[in-house]
């Protein structure tokens, strides 16, 4: 399996070399796709960076994050599922995007299997990784979500960044302003993190104590 999953970005590369597929460019703070919008293209980036954000009907806003990610589509979810898009997708820095017709893209994957292997791989573990995020933001109280996230960051090879604001911050776990500031509190009285020279990033003071409150927690 991981020769096929190694072939199918170089494959999908020399591809989008091949065609002449249309380039647009997105600059900081321009919407990809739009939630409840129709995609009607797919989209593919060598390297992008984006934030990932769902609002609901009540207006609360829940950010997953802001991400980079190589080899990365955008609307190939909403491709398939036929239906609207159900974030937005907002670029945090300048990212250019290949834009493949839906004709087109369905051509290449019924002629390629391996990219489509590959593409089916890749979207099923962004599939558990969206549930395993959201069943715990639901089943586990909200200190334990921020801690969980200060020890990913720091225990992780992932290039996901956190917010430089703290309102970006809450969002990422669905929470007001307030009860984010409380819980960062709370950790910093207990001596467990501290606020960073910059005076908004957060960094751990003992990582082994993080981790044993995660551990009691889920016993």
């Amino acid at each position: 399996m991981s020769e096929i999953l190694s072939k199918g970005p170089e494959r999908f590369r020399q591809l989008v070399k091949n065609e002449n597929f249309r380039r647009i460019t997105r600059y900081k703070g321009d919407y990809i796709v739009r939630q409840e919008h129709e995609v009607t293209e797919v989209y593919w980036s060598a390297a992008a960076q984006f934030m990932l954000l769902h609002t609901a009907l009540n207006g609360k806003t829940l950010s997953l994050g802001d991400y980079y990610i190589e080899d990365n589509f955008f609307g190939e979810i909403e491709f398939f599922s036929g239906n609207l898009c159900s974030f937005d997708v907002v670029a945090t820095a300048t990212t250019e995007l290949v834009v493949i017709p839906k004709e087109r893209f369905s051509e290449i994957l019924l002629q390629d299997a391996t990219i489509a292997f590959w593409m089916n791989h890749r979207m099923a573990n962004m599939y558990q990784s969206s549930m395993n995020i959201a069943i715990e933001r639901s089943l586990y109280p909200l200190k334990f979500n921020i801690v969980k996230d200060i020890v990913n960051r720091c225990t992780t090879e992932s290039r996901s960044l956190s917010h430089v604001y703290m309102y970006q911050e809450a969002q990422r776990f669905g929470c007001t302003d307030r009860a984010y500031t409380r819980i960062i509190h709370e950790l910093i009285k207990e001596g467990l993190v501290k606020k960073g020279e910059d005076n908004s990033s957060i960094i751990p003071v003992n990582l082994d104590r993080l981790v044993d409150y995660l551990n009691q927690c889920q016993q």
